[in-house]
């Protein structure tokens, strides 16, 4: 029987050693590499991943917008394969917008404020609501639109100013949608960037705005389409936050609110209203201001809209509005009269904003309230 020689199997050790990282080198990481350009050429031009414009928070109006100097042209996707694509360009002012914005007013002028309802990256940037309005009323109006993501109603009175300030607009439309009531307050939500209102019990007052800073590993992340696809198309960051959520089975969001939540705080969301539009109505002395606000489409879909649990928003605002001498317009008829003629919907499959269908509608009701009301 033979022998191992133990000399000789223990020589050979340093030797094995540099092989396998030699060919972990040389095998391995080029696999990586190679598998990550796949990936990424992929997601940029096969199955493109969703774009979107950088922020940018104006430190003179204190008034976060999207940056001009970064990218101004761009593609937003929707779907795992990219099936929603939508043109958005970030103009002059820095808005997603079709056209540049004016300082100087060579004819009437409608300004239209809101969050991501007026943002509209979710469709075509000439098919969005300002887009649509733009066309019934040109030549004889100008239209133009502020919309950033994640405004509520207290920072729609410090964008107000500043459209006031720059572009004198003869008619102001605020855009309201249901999570913009209680996102207003401090307590709730304070983003940088953006105004929110200090209820403290016996006054509301407006809080300082914080400056808004990039996350310079967030804004260098965006550079990869893979990280797009994962974050915006796939939404995976919601997909891990709802395994981990208790609440993910319980039906208690409608018109993206947590129902029992906001109807919690309506004593508060009521102070925070009445504030917003008392503001406004001093500050835009007797020019006229119109508050527009989505319908509660999950009960029109559903036949419900009799027991919606998140109308009484929309009364509220109503309510308000006819107290300080404003016109409201509830897109809820509108929206359910459309429904029932021809079973439509009014967001795509894949996110819960307007989509083209969405847009018109609501372009269309504001033009007709717009003649009504004698304004144009």
């Amino acid at each position: 029987m033979l022998k191992k020689n133990p000399k000789v199997s223990r020589s050979l050790v340093p030797f094995t050693r540099p092989i396998m990282i030699r060919n972990i080198l040389v095998l391995t990481i080029p696999s990586c590499v190679v598998a990550i350009l796949f990936l990424e050429l992929t997601a940029t031009f096969f199955v493109p991943a969703a774009q979107f414009p950088s922020y940018y928070y104006d430190p003179a109006d204190h008034i976060l917008r999207f940056s001009t100097t970064d990218l101004r042209d761009g593609i937003f996707t929707m779907g795992t394969m990219a099936q929603q694509r939508a043109r958005w360009h970030i103009n002059n002012m820095g808005w997603n917008s079709a056209i540049d914005f004016e300082e100087i007013k060579r004819k009437p002028r409608i300004a239209i404020i809101g969050d991501s309802y007026v943002e509209a990256l979710q469709v075509n940037v000439e098919t969005s609501l300002a887009g649509r309005l733009r066309e019934l009323v040109s030549p004889q109006m100008e239209v133009y639109a502020f919309g950033i993501s994640g405004a509520a109603l207290s920072q729609y009175l410090q964008m107000a100013r500043y459209a006031r300030k720059h572009f004198d607009p003869d008619i102001l439309v605020i855009n309201v949608v249901h999570n913009d009531f209680d996102e207003s307050l401090c307590s709730i939500k304070r983003q940088s960037g953006m105004l929110c209102l200090a209820d403290e019990g016996q006054e509301v007052r407006e809080a300082a705005i914080e400056p808004y800073q990039p996350n310079q590993v967030f804004r260098t992340a965006r550079w990869s389409s893979v990280v797009r696809y994962a974050v915006t198309n796939l939404k995976i960051i919601s997909r891990v936050q709802g395994l981990f959520s208790g609440r993910r089975n319980k039906p208690t969001y409608n018109a993206n609110i947590d129902v029992e939540q906001v109807n919690a705080r309506k004593a508060h969301i009521q102070k925070a209203t009445e504030y917003v539009l008392g503001a406004l109505q001093r500050e835009n002395g007797e020019k006229p201001v119109i508050f527009m606000m989505d319908a509660p489409r999950r009960d029109i879909y559903a036949g419900t809209l009799e027991d919606s649990d998140v109308f009484w928003l929309n009364r509220l605002l109503k309510t308000t509005c006819e107290t300080v001498g404003f016109h409201f317009i509830d897109l809820t008829h509108e929206f359910s009269r459309e429904f029932a003629a021809n079973r439509v919907h009014f967001e795509s499959e894949f996110d819960w904003h307007w989509n083209e269908t969405g847009h018109f509608a609501a372009a269309h009701e504001l033009h007709r309230a717009l003649v009504a009301l004698r304004l144009i």
